[in-house]
């Protein structure tokens, strides 16, 4: 079950003792978690009925302890979240198939993983008395007519070569999709149908996201990845100077960030440290466990020959950008 599919078994009103959302797009996620606090809270205040921990930090007992005790008079049903519950899920997995098979009728307990591997005895008993919502990654092609789609919450439509550009500009990432349709909805007014020349004015390359993707490109190894998002960037009037920059204030954060946690820092103080935005905190530290030490080095050094050949040499911005690329991704 996708979470489209979730949406429309809230609307009929059916509700579970167990939810589990799971997959890789954190946008879907977000969208599922949304979509069952607002159907399962609707007679409730949130405030008494919804309790939320995070997966990695709380004891198994201290959940359960909450879904099997009664909730106060005024409080229908109580919601108890846990995010980020990879972790919580496999220690506590006994316990999670012996409550399935007796869940409290007065709450609902709602998990939310990376991963669930639909093989296990947990799985098989969640697809028997709870439900399962897979939240993957769109593929590239399928981006445009999400967008399509999506923006009709905005009660607005996109035309065809309009939701092509801006999903060339942001790329694969619903969630800044997502507020780039609500500001241009805004931006809009009263005018129905977004066209190329709004998302042009309006949107333009979202350069800190490209620059992160980039690097991420550069990380998994992905050449032909990394030089298309390069490419998108020159496309769109990046300067190769700026690009080169842009990089180097990247792989200086990673170097920083393993430097940190080798030293015994945990993630949370290196995010505050080096102002990780939160949305791509989980992404910058997967770059760090990519990359050695020796690694970020060598590609800081690569940077700053390309920087020297940029301002000296005769050769094309395009082409020592591109030759840049292939190096870093080797």
């Amino acid at each position: 079950m996708d979470v489209y599919q979730f949406k429309a078994l809230m609307s009929k009103g059916k509700t579970f003792p167990v939810y589990v959302f799971f997959g890789d797009e954190v946008f879907f996620i977000h969208e599922a978690l949304s979509a069952v606090k607002a159907h399962l809270l609707k007679d409730s205040d949130p405030r008494m009925a919804l309790t939320e921990f995070g997966g990695d930090e709380i004891p198994g007992s201290t959940v359960f302890d909450e879904l099997r005790t009664v909730p106060f008079f005024s409080v229908k049903n109580k919601v108890v979240i846990v995010e980020e519950a990879d972790d919580f899920v496999e220690k506590n997995r006994e316990k999670l198939e012996k409550y399935l098979l007796a869940p409290a009728r007065h709450a609902s307990l709602v998990l939310a993983c990376d991963k669930w591997d639909k093989r296990t005895k947990l799985a098989s008993l969640v697809e028997k008395v709870a439900v399962s919502v897979e939240c993957k990654k769109l593929k590239d092609h399928l981006l445009p007519n999400w967008v399509h789609t999506h923006v009709k919450l905005y009660k607005k439509d996109i035309t065809a070569k309009a939701a092509r550009l801006l999903v060339d500009d942001v790329g694969n990432n619903l969630a800044i999709l997502d507020k780039h349709l609500e500001k241009l909805s805004i931006y809009l007014g009263e005018k129905a149908t977004i066209e190329e020349r709004d998302v042009d004015a309006l949107v333009g390359v979202d350069r800190n996201r490209t620059v992160f993707e980039l690097t991420d490109a550069v990380a998994q190894r992905d050449t032909a990845l990394a030089l298309k998002i390069l490419s998108q960037m020159l496309t769109h009037g990046e300067d190769s100077v700026r690009i080169i920059s842009l990089l180097a204030w990247q792989i200086k954060r990673l170097w920083r960030a393993k430097q940190m946690l080798q030293r015994g820092g945990d993630e949370q103080k290196v995010a505050a440290e080096l102002q990780i935005i939160p949305f791509f905190a989980k992404r910058f530290f997967e770059q760090v466990e990519r990359y050695t030490e020796e690694d970020l080095m060598e590609k800081h050094a690569l940077l700053l020959e390309t920087d020297v050949k940029s301002k000296t040499s005769s050769f094309g911005a395009k082409l020592l950008l591109e030759l840049l690329v292939y190096k870093l991704c080797a």
